[in-house]
């Protein structure tokens, strides 16, 4: 059976006793503190109903309390007519509804009764007054009204129901309430005979008709009670029990240290929703293994983000979740991200006034009907695979650029930069000489200084200069005698080499034959030449003049002819054999015929070979001559071969004519044979240390001395980083297009990996409500036929009497108050969630602890009171800490919190602008002090800028969120004020200055601003001189010790622009006379505002440090094609951007942020943070950003330079492109404002003419009203804030674009008439407005007759809006229109008149 989401508590079984560290048990430790924060907390209940407003209805006018009691929307006009009493009775509801928000800003709610009846007894002794019969009931402010609507329900006064209750009695409110209510709605005499019959039963009971509007029940005494309710609950809880004092508790809760994980998730493995990074995913996790845990996160990182992925994550996997905070806002932005994140389905929103809304039926019947899953699993194993490839690839990539090679301790990238930084100056080094493994580790060893030395010693000695050009470059001697005996030869070959050469050429010449072009070829003729001698010696000549063949035949042997099968008749060999004897020289004796005439045939055969077969050997003359010669040669040659190996390692296969050049040349250079020793003995040395080659290279290039430090360098780098290429496989052939397209890749899958969460959980989500409707049949059908008859009770009423529904809406977001209502006693829940737990004490936390079996905390440690909870939780439990991420950061303001030693919030990015907006508006304003005061805080003048600036800027900017920070609370209170005067004037601004956003406007003083962050802040100084124009140097707080570290809380509130409202100037301010740095601080931060003074001005704020050398030589390829380049931009402790680039067609202004794998990159373990999050948070601030990885910087820097060409022009035309665009259209038609008060009231009431009323129900329904909201501003009178936001939509687009029309006319338009502005219209002449309109239509720009109409109220400064005025305003405009205008525009102006009358009747 699935369990319930509220599960009711079990009765412990009994357990074996153990021991305990803690001396006193945890029983009594817990008893104890029960007590102790029961009455504090009765205490501070008590100390916050003191002196509280109230407003009586005693007198009120009966129709209009008469349409109260039928709980419809009343004007407080309506009820108190009489003006006098009319304006106390407005201060005072005003009064209770401002005691109403300060409840609801520490409690979540501030609840407001109709106390019907005064009811009064005796209580032993004492008396005892109380409100009878409360009713809820909303105010709120309304143009100078205030309207009130009364909710439904009733209950009988706190002290009251207690005292029946000690009677033995339990009367119900409601049940009061139906007995006072019949056919004609509720009558309050019904409602005191009802009273009086219940309470009969106390002492001297007597109540009164009266009727009183006020804050009679604490939103904190729920859990007052439950303090003494829960006490099991309490003893159970392991958190309160550590509270109490609990040792043992305490050892339990940070048993085990949480150890931060700063890499990516296995994509299986990653819990939550949302694009988290690591140390957010940290957090995620801690609240997911099911164990209490505190997370800190800094007030100005994105805690939004991670509430959502714990609430989403404990839904999925079925754990029900009660989602507590103080602060709406807190609960807006993680309802609003849930909602982002498509998961809004999962949350039930129940706050003070959820017993009057009904928006959870839709959410629950949805939930009901819905359960199918909606992952495609198969596709999501698949992208997830891929993911975990590829982040291994980048990730071999990352370390093996980064990975120290062998005993080298230098890395790829290392490399990279150094030979980048090595070849990118001028006069480079050029050396192609690569050095062998050992040679490096040599260099290495001492630095390279061995090296160098020999080098220089090398270059010096002048022995190997030249040495490749030079004859004996390549000769080997390695002593001065065989230098000697070499040059003696090479000069006498010098002679007898030409003379052979005749010799040879002779003989060819007298033989017939070919000259022999090389000596081999030479000796070959010349064997040839001496074989036919020795045949001549024996035969005569004419025996070359045939064949020998025969003859040889004939004279052989006869075992010869048979072993070469070869027969001859006798008589012939007889005869050839006479022949051959014939043929032998006179008086010469041949021993073997045979044998002498096999040589002549083979001399004969090797003659034809050469000469051909059509002559016959001869044997030149003097051919003894020649050949002593060439033996005279060959022995030189053969003693000189050794030493020109390496040049000719062939001399005598040399062909002759260059043989005779080598010599000549060998011969004619006699002292360079003389150093060639000298010169080996170097090579030797410097071979021993693998320099040879480059010292050769070296030589012959004649690189001067001061370049060899360079040369070896580079030959050095390039020959270490050869040898890591080869031995790394994921560097070692890395092609640049590849590399990026993996890149991109990771990217892409990571973004597919985020968006796969979300299916995932609402899966899970399905999954669990189809078990709960499975396992409860019964309440299905009930719940369902409930919701399908349209009866839906309230949300409320849904989520307590339905149990189901918890498990449909597993999330439980609510406020403090409402915490016993939603959990009674012995309910419990899976996770409690306390986001922000600083605004409350503890007294008031421990019975919504005790309701969880987990507690998870999310707050910001640093900033939390020292005395508060979060630091008393913090000390329980174990901490988990999420880094703060990157923010928008004004530059001016984090470096002059730097100056002064002070850290910002967060993780600033830097601004594509040289300077953030830092302005100033100043003022002329004089005063004096008051009384008791010492310095002039608050001047009327200020005043009034401010409240100018903050219109402005909801009119112009009303999407950035604003703060208005003023120097003390004086001048805070007095800007509140004026505001709330001009709120009433202006409301079309409404939807602006809603309370319920992520981040309202307000308006605050220095001590209000600790975690407060806003987009813009107005600073208004409010100090100012006194009539004689002296400057009283007081500045409050600011001139005190405390007076720094104020006003640097106040500058980390702003993340965009700073206006500074001021009427000091710096210069009016005697430094000399400051003697706190606070005072100092803020005449620097006027300084910034004038534009004359603060470090970064007119500069583009950069970071100590050498810029990347890779970086360095793109920044020059960038700089040398036109483009503005900047290294390191950036703030310290801030992002930094590597190289940020800009384009002179958009001057002041930088566009393209590039970023590299550098050291930063390579010490972010998580892919996620290094390659998407980065680029994004500058994506966020208006960088286009590209990522120059250090391999295809190195290999194609070129192709690299291009790319980021392109991409600054694709920055630079969407930044046009943006320029261009309007900002606001213009509306077609403006609705009348008393009009649309009509409008809004008619529907009120029609809203509230029944509970039955489904047109009501549809519009409830058509709007996410289960989001969180503020407590004052519910379904009741959710359309006052509708007709606001819309008119606030129109007057805005109207008003843009009446400024821009009048900035863009205001040149061409001549002297304004001397016609004061801001006065009332009917101040104005008929002369005087047509004068005016005649000055508007002066520029010639074309309008309509309403737009014209627009532009003469702006003209005149009217502020105030209805029907009057612009009837006034548009008769003005007709009746002054030229003829011939008039006649064009007919038709517009009659449809402008009908857009007016139509506005004003709807």
């Amino acid at each position: 059976m699935v369990p319930s989401i509220f599960s009711r508590r079990s009765a412990p079984e009994p357990e074996a006793p153990e021991a305990s560290s803690t001396s006193t048990h945890p029983t009594t430790l817990v008893g104890s503190a029960r007590e102790k924060w029961r009455s504090r907390l009765d205490q501070d209940i008590a100390a916050d109903s003191t002196s509280l407003p109230t407003l009586s209805l005693s007198g009120a006018h009966p129709g209009g309390l008469a349409q109260l009691y039928t709980e419809h929307p009343v004007r407080l006009s309506l009820l108190i007519r009489e003006p006098i009493a009319l304006g106390r009775a407005l201060e005072r509801a005003r009064s209770i509804i401002a005691r109403s928000e300060q409840r609801a800003s520490a409690h979540g709610t501030g609840p407001i009764h109709l106390g019907i009846g005064t009811a009064s007894w005796r209580n032993g002794t004492d008396a005892v007054t109380v409100p009878a019969l409360l009713r809820p009931v909303r105010l709120v402010r309304r143009d100078d009204d205030v309207l009130i609507a009364l909710g439904r329900g009733g209950l009988l006064a706190p002290e009251l129901a207690e005292a029946l209750r000690s009677h033995g009695l339990n009367v119900d409110g409601d049940t009061i309430l139906a007995q006072a209510s019949g056919s004609h709605g509720f009558s309050s005499s019904q409602a005191m005979a009802a009273l009086r019959d219940a309470c009969a039963a106390l002492p001297r009971f007597e109540v009164r008709d009266d009727v009183v509007i006020g804050l009679f029940c604490h939103p904190a005494g729920a859990l007052a009670a439950s303090l003494a309710e829960d006490v099991t609950a309490l003893e159970d809880s392991q958190v309160i029990r550590a509270l109490a004092g609990d040792q043992d508790a305490r050892n339990d809760l940070r048993s085990e240290a949480l150890v931060p994980n700063p890499a990516d998730r296995d994509p299986w493995a990653e819990k939550g929703v949302g694009d988290l990074i690591p140390s957010q995913q940290d957090a995620v996790e801690a609240a997911s293994d099911g164990r209490s845990v505190f997370i800190d996160i800094p007030a100005h990182s994105d805690d939004a983000s991670v509430v959502a992925a714990i609430l989403a994550d404990a839904a999925a996997t079925g754990r029900s979740v009660l989602h507590v905070s103080t602060s709406p806002s807190r609960s807006i932005a993680a309802y609003t991200r849930l909602a982002d994140l498509g998961l809004a389905d999962i949350v039930a929103n129940i706050d003070g006034y959820s017993d009057a809304r009904k928006t959870l039926a839709a959410r629950v019947s949805a939930a009901m009907e819905d359960t199918s899953p909606v992952v495609d699993q198969a596709s999501v194993d698949e992208m997830r695979a891929r993911l975990r490839q590829v982040r291994g690839q980048l990730a071999s990539y990352v370390a093996e650029l980064h990975q120290p090679y062998g005993r080298f301790g230098v890395c790829a990238a290392d490399a990279l930069r150094a030979l980048t930084d090595l070849t990118s100056g001028e006069n480079a080094p050029t050396t192609r000489v690569r050095l062998d493994e050992k040679t490096l580790y040599e260099i290495a060893v001492d630095q390279g200084e061995s090296a160098r030395a020999l080098l220089r010693e090398a270059l010096a000695s002048g022995t190997l200069k030249g040495s490749a050009s030079s004859a004996w470059g390549n000769a080997v001697l390695t002593s001065d005698e065989q230098a000697s005996d070499v040059l003696l030869r090479v000069d006498r070959l010098s002679k007898t080499l030409p003379e052979l050469r005749v010799r040879i050429a002779a003989v060819a010449g007298e033989a017939g034959i070919k000259p022999a072009g090389t000596l081999a070829q030479w000796d070959r003729q010349l064997a040839m030449f001496d074989g036919i001698a020795d045949v001549l010696d024996v035969f005569l000549p004419r025996v070359f003049e045939r064949s020998a063949a025969d003859m040889v035949i004939a004279t052989a042997p006869k075992q010869w002819r048979k072993d070469h099968d070869i027969s001859m008749g006798r008589s012939e060999r007889n005869r050839l054999v006479k022949q051959a004897q014939d043929l032998v020289r006179p008086g010469v004796h041949v021993p073997d015929l045979h044998r002498a005439l096999i040589r002549v045939q083979e001399r004969r055969d090797a003659w034809c070979a050469v000469c051909g077969d059509d002559s016959w050997p001869i044997l030149p003359a003097k051919i003894g001559e020649i050949s002593a010669l060439t033996d005279a040669v060959r022995d030189d040659l053969d003693a000189i071969a050794p030493v020109f190996a390496a040049e000719e390692p062939d001399l005598v296969g040399t062909h002759l004519q260059r043989l005779t050049t080598l010599i000549e040349r060998w011969a004619g250079d006699t002292s360079a044979a003389r150093e060639v020793p000298a010169r080996l003995q170097m090579r030797e040395r410097l071979a021993a240390h693998g320099l040879d080659k480059l010292a050769l290279d070296l030589a012959d290039r004649e690189v001067e001395d001061a370049a060899i430090d360079t040369e070896l360098d580079l030959a050095w780098w390039a020959s270490l980083l050869r040898a890591m290429l080869a031995s790394q496989p994921a560097l070692g052939g890395v092609d640049p297009a590849s590399l990026e397209d993996l890149v991109r890749e990771g990217c892409e899958l990571d973004e597919a990996q985020v968006a796969s969460l979300i299916p995932q959980v609402i899966t899970g989500v399905r999954r669990i409500r189809t078990n709960a409707l499975a396992a409860r049949p019964s309440q299905y059908e009930e719940l369902h036929d409930l919701l399908v008859d349209g009866t839906a009770p309230s949300d409320l009423d849904l989520l307590t009497s339905y149990p189901l529904v918890r498990h449909l809406l597993p999330v439980l977001m609510t406020v403090p108050a409402m915490v016993p209502a939603l959990a009674p006693t012995g309910r419990t829940v899976d996770v409690v969630v306390l986001d922000g737990a600083d605004g409350l004490p503890l007294a008031e936390l421990a019975p919504i602890i005790a309701r969880g079996h987990q507690l998870v905390v999310i707050d910001d440690l640093t900033g939390a009171s020292e005395s508060g909870a979060t630091r008393e939780l913090a000390g329980v439990l174990p901490v988990v800490r999420v880094e703060p991420g990157p923010r928008r950061l004004n530059d001016q303001v984090a470096l002059l919190l730097a100056r002064y030693g002070y850290e910002h919030a967060g993780i600033p990015v830097p601004w594509t602008a040289a300077n953030a907006p830092v302005s100033a508006r100043w003022v002329e304003a004089t005063g004096m002090p008051a009384p008791g005061a010492h310095a002039i805080e608050s001047t009327a003048a200020e005043v009034r800028a401010v409240v100018d600036a903050v219109i402005e800027h909801a009119v112009e900017a009303p999407e950035r969120s604003l703060a208005v920070v003023a120097l003390s609370e004086r001048h805070a209170q007095r800007i509140r004020e004026a505001l709330e005067s001009v709120k009433a004037d202006e409301p079309g601004l409404a939807s602006f200055f809603d309370p319920a956003t992520p981040e309202p406007f307000v308006v605050v003083g220095p001590d209000e601003v600790a975690g407060l962050t806003r987009e813009s802040l107005i600073l208004s100084v409010g100090f100012a001189k006194t009539p004689h124009g002296r400057v009283i140097h007081d500045f409050g707080v600011l001139s005190s010790e405390e007076g720094a570290d104020a006003l640097a809380e106040v500058l980390r509130v702003v993340r965009g622009d700073l206006t500074l409202v001021s009427a000091l100037h710096s210069a009016e301010i005697d430094r000399d006379r400051l003697g706190h740095e606070g005072s100092r601080m803020l005449v620097d931060l006027l300084e910034i505002a004038e534009g004359h003074a603060g470090e970064g001005m007119d500069a583009w704020p950069v970071l100590a440090g050498e810029p990347d050398r890779l970086l360095v030589d793109l920044a020059e390829r960038l700089y040398s094609r036109g483009l503005e380049v900047v290294a390191n931009v950036g703030i310290p402790g801030g992002m930094r951007i590597p190289l940020a680039i800009g384009h002179p067609e958009s001057p002041g202004r930088l566009l393209l942020a590039v970023l590299t794998d550098d050291e930063e990159y390579l010490a972010e373990r998580s892919q996620r943070v290094r390659d998407r999050a980065r680029p994004r948070w500058l994506e966020a601030q208006g960088w286009a950003v590209y990522t120059a990885l250090s391999m295809p910087l190195f290999i194609d820097p070129d192709k690299e330079a291009s790319l980021v060409v392109d991409a600054v022009l694709d920055a630079l035309e969407k930044l046009r492109a943006t320029d261009d665009e309007p900002v606001v259209e213009v509306p077609e038609r403006i609705a009348d404002d008393e009009a649309a008060d009509e409008r809004v009231e008619e529907r009120a009431e029609e809203a509230s003419s029944g509970d039955g009323d489904e047109g009501a129900d549809e519009a409830e329904d058509s709007s996410d009203a289960s989001a969180p909201r503020m407590p004052m501003l519910d379904d009741g009178l959710d359309e006052e804030s509708k007709r606001r936001k819309k008119a606030d939509e129109d007057t805005t687009g109207m008003l843009l674009a009446i400024k821009r029309k009048e900035r863009a006319s205001e040149e061409n338009r001549g002297p304004r008439p001397a016609i004061a502005k801001g006065l009332p219209l009917a101040a104005y002449s008929d002369d005087q407005l047509d004068e005016m309109a005649a000055w508007v239509r002066s520029d010639g720009v074309e309008r309509t007759d309403l737009e014209t109409a627009e532009e003469l109220r702006e003209a005149l400064g009217i502020t105030r809006r209805g029907f009057q005025s612009d009837a006034v305003l548009g008769n003005v405009v007709r009746r002054t229109k030229p003829a011939a205008s008039a006649q064009e525009s007919d038709e517009a102006s009659a449809s402008d008149d009908a857009q007016l009358e139509e506005s004003s009747d709807e």
